[in-house]
């Protein structure tokens, strides 16, 4: 296994853990529609080749967005819009390469890639500050 692969699994392995060590529910939806997205993106036989517009992975990253964005829509906390928005970003990539065939393979691969770095750094950040978070919601709600 690549080790650029291997980091990125650490880091998600990482962000799933604190989801369910330190965040609420919000942050442990977030950590399993990162990981299922990331295990379903392995798991497409496409063999590393960026030449072209890579369909599977464009609905997978389509799913994780949809997923996102119902977390956003259904959540009191500002994060999952941050990471709506980077998966957004990502998303983007793949419609401008399907539009654009002079588009490098090289940073379109690297950037469907690492799109997701902001996003699981979003997500550990964000259960790592959760019960901060609870801890001042109680102080204002007994100031009331």
């Amino acid at each position: 296994m690549e080790p650029h692969v291997v980091t990125y699994y650490v880091v998600l392995a990482a962000t799933v853990i604190a989801a369910h060590w330190r965040g609420k529910s919000c942050e442990r939806a977030g950590a399993w529609i990162a990981l299922s997205g990331s295990l379903l993106t392995s798991a497409v036989p496409w063999g590393g080749i960026w030449m072209t517009f890579a369909v599977p992975i464009f609905f997978i990253d389509l799913m994780v967005l949809a997923g996102f964005w119902s977390l956003a829509l259904f959540s009191s906390r500002f994060w999952p819009y941050w990471a709506t928005g980077w998966q957004l970003v990502g998303l983007l990539v793949h419609i401008q390469r399907m539009m654009f065939d002079d588009i490098l393979e090289k940073p379109y691969g690297l950037l469907s890639m690492y799109i997701a770095y902001p996003i699981l750094l979003v997500i550990l950040i964000a259960s790592l500050r959760s019960e901060r978070i609870a801890r001042i919601q109680r102080i204002h709600a007994t100031a009331k």
